[in-house]
């Protein structure tokens, strides 16, 4: 699929320069917003995920407040564990919860590879909804959770602090762990591959749980897979690829001729710092983030502030290309107002 350098978020990510300073939020759609929550307060999570028309609207409706860049489709990046066979909740309070966690080479077996057309379409008929109603310079962003991150929670059956039978599963039967990610690595392939074909122009791949991973054991079971899927979509599909690696730098050093377009990084590790972890591995890739997401509740001045260093600890570092963006997902919390401030103070930047 071709692409469009005149989007300024394709062009920073292909190490093109821009016309303005590419910006989006990660979460940016969200509790944070009064018109999503007088949407959630009559259909839950799940319903809304799989209903294309309000998928869509809640998608649109930070493009409406905010002079963004880019709109990435509401979804969530365990529906296609539902596709597979587990239940998906959302319990007050708890987080998600899946049903049937896979803990054995049985429950394995038990998942099914399914078809992503017919069983995850609706985020695709969400995806050309959405696509619809962008201005031309605007990106559609399509994304998934990487191997790893979506498998910590088929295997806790929901969030966890410790991660214990994760790590228990890797310690003590690595093959069934091994089969999973590749299950989940095949499924994620066919899902970007359908986002793609239903409008998106960029795909990003979430790998929030790999900071739970020593660089030994990320390297040892779960580079090849993370590595299988960003080089298959960007070979079947042509569009650029976005990848987070989660908290901290040391997995930057394990990234060794991964073929992706952008990192992501998180708002605990500096853009110089991750700029030279990459180098260090060859990778000469664009860069994305970081504004710590809690800086957002702080007083205007410090905040324009914030966002002032940020900007120009990424000119001094001087990565291929950037997109501003938070380190990790806007909270509940986040006064809407914040972003207008933020959104003022980057467009007063030369890029």
């Amino acid at each position: 699929m071709s692409q469009t350098p005149e989007k300024p978020l394709i062009a920073a990510a292909l190490g093109h320069r821009p016309s303005r300073y590419p910006a989006w939020f990660m979460r940016q759609a969200g509790r944070y917003l009064p018109e999503y929550r007088a949407i959630r307060a009559k259909v839950d999570f799940t319903t809304l995920c799989q209903s294309p028309d309000l998928a869509a609207e809640v998608t649109l409706q930070p493009l409406r407040r905010f002079d963004l860049d880019a709109a990435i489709i509401f979804s969530d990046i365990l529906i296609p564990c539902v596709a597979m066979g587990q239940a998906l909740s959302f319990d007050k309070g708890e987080g998600p919860v899946l049903s049937r966690p896979v803990r054995s080479a049985a429950d394995l077996k038990a998942l099914k590879r399914p078809d992503a057309g017919k069983d995850l379409g609706y985020v695709g008929e969400a995806i050309a909804k959405t696509k619809a109603s962008l201005q031309a310079s605007q990106t559609m962003i399509g994304f998934a959770g990487a191997p790893f991150t979506v498998a910590s929670y088929m295997i806790e059956g929901a969030g966890s602090k410790t991660f214990t039978e994760v790590k228990k599963l890797l310690f003590t039967d690595p093959s069934t762990l091994s089969g999973l990610l590749e299950l989940i690595g095949d499924v994620t392939i066919d899902y970007l591959q359908m986002q793609v074909r239903s409008g998106a122009d960029i795909l990003m791949l979430f790998d929030t749980w790999a900071g739970q991973l020593t660089g030994p054991d990320y390297r040892q079971h779960v580079y090849a897979v993370t590595k299988r899927v960003l080089s298959s979509v960007r070979t079947l599909t042509g569009v650029p690829v976005i990848y987070f690696p989660g908290q901290g730098v040391d997995k930057m050093y394990e990234l060794k001729d991964l073929e992706v377009d952008v990192i992501s990084v998180d708002w605990r590790t500096r853009i110089s710092a991750a700029q030279r972890a990459l180098q260090s591995v060859g990778l000469n890739v664009s860069l994305q983030g970081n504004l710590d997401p809690q800086t957002l509740i702080a007083p205007e001045a410090l905040l324009r502030d914030r966002v002032r260093t940020l900007l120009e600890e990424v000119r001094a570092t001087a990565p291929r290309g950037h997109i501003f963006n938070v380190g990790h997902g806007l909270l509940p919390h986040t006064p809407p107002e914040s972003l207008t401030i933020v959104l003022d103070e980057l467009r007063r930047f030369q890029y």
